[in-house]
């Protein structure tokens, strides 16, 4: 008998990592059980920007209401064999820990996918984390994002047996290239945010301007808010900058054209869980300049693909910039180890879900 398998957190818009690994794991899911019927309820407000560290007022409050009222019609409108549950610990866990409480009393399997660091968030620490992880353990399957990383971290709290490692994944024929075909350019793609490094991205640029020509950065997302973007193109404007082009968010074929076609990814986050936007990189066989902070090198440790900068550090960031780009022969040859890697993709990934859903 087909199961009614619900999904209950963001879709885009806005573009982010929870809401894309959402669309991710449906499509799985239709793949491996095309007979059960996939049911969603959209916690998003449907905004093309995404500012997470403004001051929550009462906007954030009614949509807050508006989301519980909603799954609550959705329960009762739907019968739900299986539900998954998308998480982060900042302070949306208000709402997240009343969806899972209800979820655990209507529905047969409740499934948690946990997007989470292991610091830095407002539930990672002291009491918050307990009551955090004590609500994530009611869930009868717990995805979490990494082994040695996410997994070690959150077995302290959860019953191991309930944790499940699904990394954030890529459908590699999405992003299949030949290396002979790609220019020379950067690519950033991401939230333009100051935590996102994008700031120090504009300023690593203006100080190596005259160093470095013909750079070009091409750039895929849309600014967190109003004045961080009229600080940008304040600051590419004075400094007469022609080294950024910008998209806005781009997703799907357009998305894949971008890795497939540049060579160099740039990405000097402050902070991350597990970025798919690198697994997206490494799919597209691209070399890789990243901050250092340990989610990144998480994942681009094991692999010969890679420059780190010292996150937040200007100079740093301005000097690998200016190496990449003048160094052809050492990116093409972390293109090259970048084509054997294939850790990410879709069948590992389907083998998991086919055997937890």
């Amino acid at each position: 008998m087909p199961r009614n398998i619900a999904f209950i957190g963001p879709i885009p818009p806005p573009v982010g990592g929870v809401a894309l690994a959402n669309l991710r794991v449906q499509e799985l899911v239709r793949t491996h059980h095309p007979k059960d019927v996939i049911l969603t309820l959209n916690t998003s407000k449907g905004l093309t920007n995404a500012d997470l560290y403004k001051k929550k007022g009462i906007g954030e409050l009614l949509h807050f209401i508006k989301n519980i009222f909603q799954l609550i019609r959705f329960i009762a409108k739907n019968r739900i064999d299986v539900s998954n549950v998308f998480v982060v610990p900042n302070i949306s866990f208000l709402r997240e820990m009343i969806f899972i409480c209800i979820l655990k009393l209507t529905t047969k399997k409740l499934v948690v996918h946990l997007h989470a660091k292991t610091e830095g968030d407002y539930f990672l620490s002291g009491f918050k984390l307990k009551i955090f992880t004590k609500v994530v353990g009611l869930g009868d399957i717990i995805f979490v994002l990494s082994e040695k990383f996410h997994k070690q971290f959150y077995s302290q709290f959860i019953d191991e047996k309930k944790l499940i490692v699904l990394e954030n994944f890529v459908n590699y024929r999405n992003f299949d290239t030949n290396i002979s075909d790609k220019t020379n350019d950067f690519l950033y793609v991401g939230r333009l945010s100051e935590k996102k490094g994008f700031l120090d991205l504009v300023e690593a640029v203006i100080l190596i301007k005259d160093e470095v020509k013909n750079l070009t950065i091409h750039v895929l997302g849309a600014y967190e808010n109003e004045t961080f973007k009229t600080l940008i193109e304040t600051k590419i404007k004075r400094n007469q900058l022609n080294n950024f082009k910008f998209y806005g968010a781009k997703t799907g074929a357009e998305k894949f054209e971008f890795f497939k076609k540049n060579s160099v990814f740039v990405f000097p986050s402050y902070f991350e869980n597990s970025p798919i936007v690198l697994k997206e990189a490494i799919a597209a066989k691209m070399a890789i300049l990243s901050s250092d902070i340990i989610e990144n090198k998480n994942i681009l440790d094991p692999f010969s693909i890679k420059e780190y900068f010292k996150t937040r550090n200007i100079q740093d960031l301005a000097e690998k910039i200016k190496k990449l780009h003048n160094h052809k022969e050492l990116v093409t040859s972390y293109m090259n180890n970048a084509e054997k890697v294939t850790h990410f993709g879709y069948d590992y990934a389907g083998k998991i879900i086919k055997k937890h859903l």
